[in-house]
């Protein structure tokens, strides 16, 4: 049995291709014949941390098993995927299952639910929200993480009187944030946007960052704020929900979505406390190591161990004979790309 993980194609750094990623390089460590699958088949992400290997073909066997993620999931039903075929869904982020019109039809998305043979949830949130979309699927979903390499992010590089922010959602709020922060930050502090860096950048930056601004409002588990607070940044902002269960103080200070008077009160308590206590950030130690614990590659292995043992001791229906089946969602790179561009637009012109 072959696990197919499809991914999205794109470009530049997203955290829930390098998640994919990760995932396949797990189960190739396992041993289990495991593939990223790119709906153009030639396509590589340039960013994952691992080398993994990336399936080209166009034909699989209806025994193989697909993990399809959650920006296809309403476009199942209308890709006729064989009905011998088993596949599981990756929901990295609930919110996002009908964010395009053209596809939001929640008979197709229940229905690609419901055909499921399992259902991996990347928070406490995101199983939430499927099991009440769906509640008769609860008795597949099963939860699983992500993982970083804290070496990357765990250094005694001197802070700076900086803030740091990514300026990739709620562009509105944060610069509302950034008006009320200009008229009260001492002189001798700046606020920074990371846009468009490598990884070793983003690294350099934030170890050098005090305080994290987190803008998303809707997450399924963001990684930028627990990248930053493994870092040694207070943390302030939206935990979007799927950050609930890791948004603890003093590492992370909660804001309610669109308070920015709130915001900005709590950035700049945190600036006077910072300069009070001469940057000795030791407090943040204890969620530090938490952190650690939690988004580690063992507890992302054993994640996948149990999905891989839970699809193995499936039943095998013994006069079902194994076939050749066409891959769902194949096409050519200009289609793709065309494709994409539809898509953006409509979610622009839908205030996505």
């Amino acid at each position: 049995m072959k696990f197919l993980f499809f991914a999205p194609q794109t470009l530049k750094p997203t955290g829930g291709i390098r998640v994919i990623y990760n995932y396949v390089a797990r189960l190739c460590e396992m041993g289990v014949d495991a593939y990223v699958y790119h709906p153009t088949g030639n396509h590589e992400y340039q960013y994952a941390d691992e080398k993994v290997p990336i399936f080209k073909g166009s034909v699989i066997s209806s025994s193989d098993h697909l993990v399809i993620p959650d920006v296809f999931v309403s476009q199942i039903v209308d890709a006729n995927i064989d009905s011998r075929q088993k596949y599981s869904l990756l929901i990295q982020n609930p919110y996002i299952l009908r964010s395009v019109k053209r596809y939001s039809d929640l008979n197709k998305l229940l229905d690609a639910i419901n055909r499921a043979s399992r259902i991996l949830c990347i928070s406490d949130d995101a199983i939430e929200m499927i099991t009440t979309i769906s509640p008769h699927c609860e008795s597949k979903v099963m939860r699983v993480t992500w993982s970083l390499k804290p070496d990357k992010f765990v250094n005694e590089q001197k802070k700076e009187r900086l803030i740091t922010y990514m300026p990739r959602k709620n562009v509105t709020h944060a610069n509302l944030l950034l008006e009320c922060l200009n008229a009260n930050l001492p002189s001798n502090w700046k606020v920074q946007a990371i846009v468009g860096v490598s990884q070793k950048e983003l690294c350099k930056i934030l170890s050098q960052s005090s305080i994290f601004l987190q803008f998303g409002s809707f997450e399924g588990l963001p990684a930028p704020p627990v990248e930053a607070a493994i870092s040694g940044n207070y943390v302030v902002g939206y935990h979007g929900n799927g950050g609930k269960e890791y948004w603890s103080t003093p590492n992370f200070i909660n804001v309610n979505v669109g308070e920015i008077s709130d915001f900005s009160r709590q950035v700049l308590c945190l600036v006077k406390q910072i300069e009070a206590i001469n940057f000795a950030l030791d407090e943040l130690h204890p969620g530090i190591k938490e952190l650690v614990e939690k988004f580690s590659v063992d507890e992302e292995r054993r994640c996948m161990v149990e999905f891989i043992d839970s699809i193995s001791n499936d039943p095998i229906d013994k006069n079902i004979i194994s076939v050749k089946t066409k891959l769902p969602f194949k096409t050519n790179n200009i289609s793709y790309i065309y494709n994409r561009m539809v898509t953006k637009w409509i979610q622009l012109n839908s205030d996505y």
